[in-house]
Formats: structure tokens, C-alpha cells, sequence
């Protein structure tokens, strides 16, 4: 028999507790992914439907079909695989089977400028969505900067057992640094490059401790950043928030994007660079491949999603909005069948007044699907083989 437990005793363990909090995490992670996919797709359909081109299907999830309903020509539906979505309009291949459709209504007899505007519609909304996020973030929440307060004290960059400068220099937690060789410092951008300034060289700190104005003196360190030789003190900064107006909220959000996009581009780079992709190979043979050099899949990205939560959600929905920007950066890429190469295509039109006709274009989007391919099924068994640890 079993007996029901003291008002005291919780009903479930803070073990029980964590578990399901890193599943809504994760569940939550593939949830606003797929939203994303089926935002961008309803990018595409938009367009297509303001711009008079017939939209055949638009499914929420693949695989087998769960239930459809039609109107207006188009078919709606849920298929079970709920990781993303897809919208299918006729003619966007010259050579396909389009019949119960008007000439005027297939995409291959468009306009250039309508080509381009559906090509480019969904790549439009990962951006917009990414700068509504971190819009909202800075808008509601703020920003973390650091501070010129210490928070903590570290240990020497050659040996761990060892104080590090600043503690031999009788820095403490909760001193506020002020200068640095009697140049007066006011953000911890400032210090940081000032001490990576200055590896092997004995400098002067002032510091203020419960009010009071000190100087002290300290041999820096020398430690080797992106092979480059940069000094080391060995302090933390207290983080503090910051709430910010709705200008500067604009104003960092488009810095931050313009970021986040650099950063999506040169990932792209990296991605499908030969030595990735033959790094990459290495997975069947057994080695282990860095988390740098791969792709996530989904289940990828809910495990990243989960652990970055640990840190807030701030951080979940910063990953997200970087997600969106990877997801346009991704679809810009100038290749058939991507929407960037349709976008190319288009222009191509424009600028020549010249189609070029689909068949020339299959062994390249072939080549493409094939590498794509490849990256997906390695990402997932990546994801399931060696789990992602950020």
C-alpha cells in the first residue's frame, strides 16, 4: 500500500522538476522553429496570392497528410511531421505538369518583378521577425552591460594554482576600476582593451573601494587570443541592466542584426567550405567532429535551445532571432532551388530580358540537393551520436 506523503514532502523532486523544464525548453525550441519555416513560407504564399499566381498547396509539417481542406483552388493542411512547412506554386519549374491552371496564374510566365518579389517575400520575414525579437528584448528587457565594478577575481592564465595579477596587485570583489596608466576609463570595453593592450607590462590601476580612491600597480599576464598576444589581469565584471528608450532600442536592434548577419554569412562560408564538408565526412568514419565545423538539425537545435535557456530566456529568444537571420541568410544563397536563386534569376530577367529555361539549371540544383542532403542526415545523426555541449 502506498502511503501519500506529508504536506512537507514535495510531490516531485527538484530532479523531476528540472527534467521537464529542459523538455518544455526543447519543446519550445522546435515549436517557434517551426512557426519561423511557416512564417516564411506565408511570405511566399502572400505575395503569390497579392500578386494573382495560383498557390496549389500550403502544409504545416510533412509527411503523411493528417487532415486537408481546399479553398479557393488551394489546398490547406497538417501533415505529422510538424518541423516546418511548405507552400507549392504551380510553374515555379517551367517543365512541371500544371493542369486546372490559367497561363496568367503559373509562376514561370510571371513577371520579373513578381518573380522577385515571392522569391525574396520569405527571406523578408526572417529578417523582420529577427528584428521584432530583439526589438522586444531591448525594448522590455534592456540590455546586460558590463560594469567597471569587479565581481570576481580569477587565477593565473599560465597556472590555475597560481593568483593571477590582479589579486597580487590587491584588487577585490566589489572594487570599481577607474583608470588604467592614469588614463581615466569609463566602460569595460575600454579596460579590456587597454590590459589586451599591454601582455608582460608592469601598469598602474586606480580603483575606488567603499569610496575611497586607490593606485595600485600590476604585472599583467601574457595569453594568446586568436594568435594573437594579448595581457591578462584576471577580473570579471559585475552585469548590470540596463533599460533602454524606443530610439536606442532601434538603433541596437539594426546594429545587432547587421551583426548577427555577418556572422550567419561567414557560418555559411565555413559550412560549405571543402574542408568542412570533407570534416564532416569524418563522422561515418568514427571521428569526432567539432561543434564549430557542423550542422544542427532540430533536435540539434532543441538541445542547444535547452541549455542556453538554463541562462534565460533573454538568451533562448536571442538564439531564436539568430535562427531567423540564419534562416534568410541560408535561403539567400544564390542556387537553385533556394529562394536566393530564384531572386538571381529573376534580376537576371530583368536586367537581360532573357529567361534561362529550366533544364539548363538541373545539374547544378541536383549538386546542391545532394549536399544539402548529405548535411541534413549528418546533422541529425551528429545530434543523436554526439550531442551539441555549448
Amino acid at each position: 500500500m502506498i502511503r501519500r506523503p506529508p504536506r512537507s514532502t514535495p510531490l516531485y523532486s527538484s530532479a523531476a522538476s528540472d527534467v521537464y523544464k529542459r523538455q518544455m525548453n526543447a519543446f519550445l525550441t522546435i515549436a517557434l522553429l517551426t512557426l519561423f519555416v511557416v512564417l516564411h513560407e506565408l511570405g511566399h504564399y502572400i505575395s503569390a496570392k497579392r500578386s494573382k499566381i495560383a498557390v496549389s498547396e500550403f502544409f504545416v509539417g510533412f509527411g503523411p497528410r493528417l487532415f486537408s481542406f481546399k479553398r479557393n483552388n488551394t489546398e490547406y493542411g497538417l501533415k505529422a511531421l510538424l518541423l516546418g512547412g511548405y507552400v507549392k506554386i504551380p510553374g515555379m519549374d517551367e517543365n512541371e505538369p500544371v493542369e486546372g491552371y490559367d497561363s496568367d496564374e503559373l509562376f514561370h510566365t510571371a513577371s520579373w518583378t513578381k518573380k522577385l518579389y515571392i522569391a525574396s517575400s520569405g527571406i523578408i520575414v526572417n529578417f523582420v521577425l529577427a528584428w521584432l525579437i530583439l526589438f522586444s528584448i531591448f525594448t522590455f528587457y534592456g540590455v546586460e552591460q558590463p560594469t567597471l565594478q569587479i565581481e570576481t577575481i580569477g587565477v593565473s592564465s599560465t597556472d590555475s594554482s597560481s593568483e593571477a595579477p590582479s589579486s597580487k596587485a590587491g584588487l577585490k570583489e566589489g572594487d570599481i576600476i577607474t583608470s588604467f596608466n592614469g588614463n581615466q576609463v569609463t566602460t569595460w570595453r575600454e579596460l579590456v582593451g587597454y590590459i589586451e593592450e599591454n601582455p608582460n607590462s608592469n601598469v598602474s590601476i586606480g580603483y575606488t573601494r567603499n569610496g575611497q580612491s586607490y593606485v595600485t600597480t600590476a604585472v599583467l599576464e601574457s595569453r594568446v587570443i586568436a594568435n594573437n598576444e594579448s595581457g591578462y589581469l584576471g577580473v570579471s565584471p559585475t552585469i548590470e541592466n540596463q533599460k533602454m528608450g524606443i530610439i536606442d532600442s532601434i538603433a541596437a536592434t539594426t546594429l545587432v542584426e547587421i551583426d548577427m548577419t555577418k556572422a550567419a554569412v561567414e557560418g555559411i562560408f565555413t559550412l560549405f567550405s571543402p574542408q568542412n564538408l570533407q570534416t564532416l565526412l569524418g563522422t561515418y568514419s568514427g571521428e569526432v567532429v567539432p561543434d564549430e565545423a557542423r550542422p544542427l538539425s532540430p533536435i540539434g537545435l532543441a538541445q542547444a535551445g535547452n541549455q542556453i535557456a538554463e541562462g534565460g530566456y533573454v538568451n533562448l529568444f536571442t538564439l531564436l532571432a539568430f535562427v531567423n537571420i540564419f534562416l534568410a541568410v541560408f535561403n539567400s544563397i544564390p542556387l537553385v532551388p533556394l529562394d536566393g536563386g530564384r531572386v538571381v534569376l529573376a534580376l537576371y530577367e530583368g536586367i537581360t530580358g532573357k529567361k534561362i529555361p529550366d533544364k539548363k539549371l538541373y545539374p547544378l540544383a541536383a549538386v546542391v540537393i545532394v549536399i544539402f542532403v548529405f548535411l541534413g542526415i549528418t546533422a541529425f545523426y551528429l545530434d543523436i551520436t554526439q550531442p551539441i555541449r555549448l
